[in-house]
């Protein structure tokens, strides 16, 4: 039951209290939680209990006698088992937690664990494949020797993890080592000044040519990787025509947006390269800008004028330059399709959510857009997400690509869980419906149990984007709410895009 903040006893919430009971028990501690039925919990809590004096005929006198809480039987069905899940997933000593699913992963153990049926004799306590069930003892000396006795190794499957969760850990830190590799340039001159200048430029018309000799080694390479950039890179991306009409649309003004950022960071990347081929023919002379980007490129390091959009810390610029490139490709398939269809055009193009310089700005021009052209208030509209075979076909929906997802997969209309460590999400399809202000996000649709997952920008899970509701498979008969529990433990997320990883 929800307790209203305006509610009494929220007031004595953290105070030390007395409670005095009809059987004159006297009980201090500090007062943590109660619920509907004013089960109290104290904490740090002693009992206080009036004893007459053993002899009769010595004069009455009264001393205090001192127990602790816990030495009756308390019967299981009279455990306050939600306000004891209350007590550990929101009193949390170090502050409180911000994250949303780790809230919802800390809430899930609790409702699993804390429940009657914890009184049990081989109580499972995790996965029926892990065989991990409640020990039989009542004393602090019988669980130690318990938990001793289970030994070091002890599967992921415990925590209600993949078994290849070590895995996929393996291959993060796979990957954060390649990328430091590539920024190691193991060359027989790597001592040299990289602030190398360049001989006097010869006097043009004088007949005189310039080669490349004598150039340090490490700046050959470089050069040859900076003719096979501006390879990939276009020379050019059409920019969106605005006109008085288009720019109305959220829609149009946001991908104008980014295709003119691409555009412009595009530019600049060719003319930089280019600056490296030019000083390294000895055709142009050096400032600092050119020092410092010489340098940069050399150590792997992406430069800071590069730097005009989200990716993980330390990622080399090699792949910086790769997922440029393909970001270019799709503003420039955004700018012919403008150009041939005009605004009305943008809307059935479909997106990779990954690929764009801001996608959290994405969905809100589609909001915008959908609420401008059905008159609707912002606040009453709902982000639906489906899969689809193809381009959306329905109105008013946007449809997506290149979305991936994490510990499961999707199948026959919902999501299963997987042992792949990540599955491809063939096209997704963004809709917003309209639902009334202050009513309660559904949790079925079509029979099936709908859980929120996140969707982040990368698998670092740096960025988070949004929330998406998407069918799970549930058991015949059942509520979902266990299934629920083991997509939360198994950290099942959406990823936009891979390409920064």
């Amino acid at each position: 039951m929800t307790i209203s903040k305006n509610n009494k006893m929220m007031a004595h919430v953290n105070y030390r209290v007395r409670i005095t009971l009809q059987d004159s028990r006297t009980f201090i501690g500090t007062f943590k939680a109660f619920d509907r039925h004013m089960n109290l919990i104290l904490s740090e809590c002693e009992e206080f209990r009036r004893v007459k004096a053993k002899a009769m005929h010595s004069p009455p006198n009264f001393e205090l006698s001192w127990f602790r809480i816990g030495n009756s039987y308390l019967h299981p069905e009279k455990v306050p088992w939600e306000a004891i899940s209350r007590l550990l997933s929101q009193c949390i000593y170090g502050g409180k937690i911000d994250n949303e699913f780790d809230q919802r992963l800390l809430a899930s153990f609790l409702a699993k664990l804390f429940v009657p049926a914890s009184f049990e004799s081989h109580f499972p306590l995790g996965p029926p494949e892990t065989e991990l069930a409640m020990p039989e003892g009542i004393g602090r000396d019988q669980f130690l020797s318990w938990i001793e006795a289970l030994g070091h190794r002890q599967t992921p499957a415990w925590l209600g993890l993949p078994t290849n969760a070590e895995t996929v850990l393996l291959i993060e830190r796979g990957h954060d080592m390649i990328g430091k590799l590539l920024k190691m340039q193991l060359l027989e001159d790597d001592e040299e000044d990289l602030a190398y200048e360049a001989t006097p430029m010869a006097v043009p018309g004088a007949g005189e040519t310039k080669t490349p000799e004598g150039r340090p080694s490490w700046m050959k390479t470089l050069a040859q990787t900076a003719e096979g950039w501006l390879g990939i890179l276009p020379k050019e991306i059409p920019t969106l025509r605005r006109t008085a009409e288009n720019i109305k649309d959220p829609l149009y003004r946001y991908f104008e947006r980014e295709v003119n950022l691409a555009e412009r960071l595009v530019t600049d990347i060719r003319r930089d390269l280019s600056d490296v081929l030019l000083i390294y023919q000895g055709t142009k002379k050096q400032t600092n800008y050119h020092r410092n980007l010489l340098t940069d490129l050399n150590r792997g390091i992406i430069p800071t004028s590069w730097r005009r959009y989200a990716f993980p810390p330390n990622f080399p610029v090699a792949p910086f330059v790769a997922d440029l490139a393909l970001r270019a490709r799709q503003m420039e398939k955004l700018g012919h399709t403008s150009a041939e269809g005009g605004a009305n055009a943008l809307r059935t193009v479909s997106v990779w959510l990954g690929g764009l310089f801001n996608p959290e700005a994405y969905l809100t021009a589609t909001r915008q857009s959908v609420a401008q052209a059905n008159s609707w208030s912002l606040e009453e509209l709902v982000l639906d997400m489906d899969v689809v075979e193809g381009a959306a076909d329905s109105d008013g929906a946007f449809s997506v690509k290149g979305l991936k997802i994490q510990g499961a997969q999707w199948k026959d209309g919902a999501l299963h869980l997987s042992s792949d460590i990540m599955t491809d999400i063939p096209q997704a399809s963004f809709k917003w419906i309209r639902a009334p202000p202050g009513e309660p996000r559904p949790t079925s649709h079509a029979g099936k149990h709908l859980i929120t997952l996140p969707v982040y920008l990368n698998s670092t899970r740096r960025e988070l984007l949004f929330t998406v509701d998407l069918p799970i498979k549930t058991a015949p008969g059942g509520d979902g709410r266990a299934e629920e529990f083991t997509f939360y433990e198994r950290g099942v997320a959406l990823i936009a895009s891979i390409a920064l990883t």
